[in-house]
């Protein structure tokens, strides 16, 4: 991923399982033979007619460009086989593809071991689905087989002719979303789960085009504007990732999605009481969604409001107990309303989960000195904090107040200095450190 990535929604689904990659297999003809299930002794595969016009996906693409150049239309279906490995690709389905497309004066090729291509002239998208039913009429009764198909047409907004190969393939990633047996057309859908696979593999400028491209396609598809935004988000364009999102949620004013994103752009802007405002409209929409009303929480905490904050941050550890961040916000808020043993509780369960939170730690440990008990357990929790970031000021400076409650005046000193020279105010604390020790040898 291209840069840290803020903690904004996408989807509500998952995508990524379908989404459309080229196949880096060009299988020639030979490799299409040999994966056939063959019902009798194959010939040599340069003299099968099942064979003797496929094309692998280069060849398709100079045929568009070439014979096919003259054509205003052009119709593609991608068709995927399906069934179980084990048992290869029948020959028969591939017999049926091959008719089809030879049936109508189609090129086709193969472009994955188990994907095929078929491109018309002079047909529409309209035609190709309705070819493509007619394929999949033709297993009515396939024991685990089947075909799943996408179907693209040029011209499509500002696609070149030999793209439509690459869009039939968008819309059969498409139709694979819903299962075996489906056919999809090439829409903003398609693009949308097409600019997925771009941003998931970290090219959010990819992601962004398909994003837009669909957009020309479907100016109204919420769910694209909400895509667009996470990746202007990520990118910190915060500009365009608010515009993108205000017009998803103008789009679909309930969708919590676009709402909770706005509400953490505004968030990273620095814009509390904005956040605040679109977080809990989020609330409103969709009640106990984890990560609204943790940050609800942690808005109040950061407000002053500890008592309005109490109830979201329990909540929100009751949403996710798995969640280090929500229970050590959850102890600061009790702490700053004086509840130190259920923040002592709350510290301890964000401990637990991650026992290298060196923040939850420090801050245990110094909850324990203040109320004056356990001081070997302080003195444990506060060393391995300083052990775990050892240059961290504040984190010696408490581990100093163990050591001066233990009556350590040598290691506390120490710590008091380090904290010091780390930028941390500890000179009251040295001079009384250097006080008691003069002192102590005076009697």
């Amino acid at each position: 991923m291209a840069g840290h990535a803020p903690n904004l929604f996408k989807h509500r689904s998952t995508t990524q399982e379908f989404l459309f990659s080229h196949s880096d297999d060009i299988i020639d003809e030979g490799d299409a033979q040999a994966v056939l299930t063959r019902r009798k002794s194959a010939a040599a595969p340069s003299s099968d007619p099942l064979f003797s016009d496929m094309q692998d996906r280069q060849g398709l693409i100079h045929a568009i460009d070439t014979h096919m150049a003259s054509a205003s239309a052009l119709c593609a279906i991608a068709i995927k086989i399906e069934g179980p490995e084990e048992k290869g690709i029948p020959e028969d389905a591939v017999d049926a593809i091959a008719t089809l497309c030879r049936t109508h004066q189609g090129n086709w090729a193969r472009i994955g071991p188990d994907r095929f291509i078929c491109v018309f002239t002079h047909l529409t998208a309209a035609d190709g689905h309705v070819l493509a039913q007619h394929l999949l009429n033709a297993f009515p009764d396939a024991e685990n087989q089947t075909f799943t198909v996408g179907v693209a047409a040029y011209p499509t907004i500002n696609y070149i002719r030999t793209q439509i190969v690459e869009n039939a393939e968008k819309a059969l990633e498409h139709a694979s979303f819903f299962g075996p047996g489906t056919i999809s057309g090439f829409d903003a859908v398609s693009l949308n789960i097409s600019g997925d696979r771009y941003y998931q593999t970290g090219d959010i400028a990819g992601a962004i085009s398909e994003y837009k491209k669909g957009l020309l396609l479907d100016p109204a598809d919420a769910n694209l504007h909400n895509s667009l935004g996470v990746c202007h988000g990520v990118l910190k364009d915060f500009d365009n990732a608010l515009s993108a999102f205000e017009n998803a949620i103008w789009l679909s004013p309930q969708e919590v999605m676009a709402i909770y994103n706005k509400a953490y752009i505004l968030l990273l802007q620095g814009n509390l009481e904005q956040a605040l405002g679109c977080f809990l409209k989020a609330d409103t929409c969709e009640p106990n969604v984890f990560e609204v009303i943790f940050h609800i929480g942690q808005i109040f905490v950061e407000m002053g409001a500890n008592e309005k904050a109490r109830p979201y941050l329990e909540a929100a550890t009751l949403a996710n107990n798995r969640s280090g961040p929500a229970f050590k916000s959850l102890g600061a808020c009790l702490d700053k309303l004086g509840l130190t043993k259920k923040a002592i509780q709350a510290y301890k369960r964000a401990v637990k989960i991650n026992p290298g939170d060196a923040e939850s730690l420090s801050l245990l440990g110094r909850l324990y000195t203040e109320r004056g008990e356990s001081l070997d357990v302080a003195s444990v929790l506060c060393e391995q904090s300083v052990r775990l970031a050892p240059d961290n000021g504040l984190f010696r400076h408490r581990l100093g107040h163990v050591f001066l409650n233990q009556g350590k005046l040598n290691h506390a000193l120490v710590e008091f200095e380090l904290a010091a020279a780390m930028g941390h105010d500890s000179q009251p604390q040295i001079e009384e450190t250097q006080d008691r020790m003069t002192a102590s040898k005076a009697s």
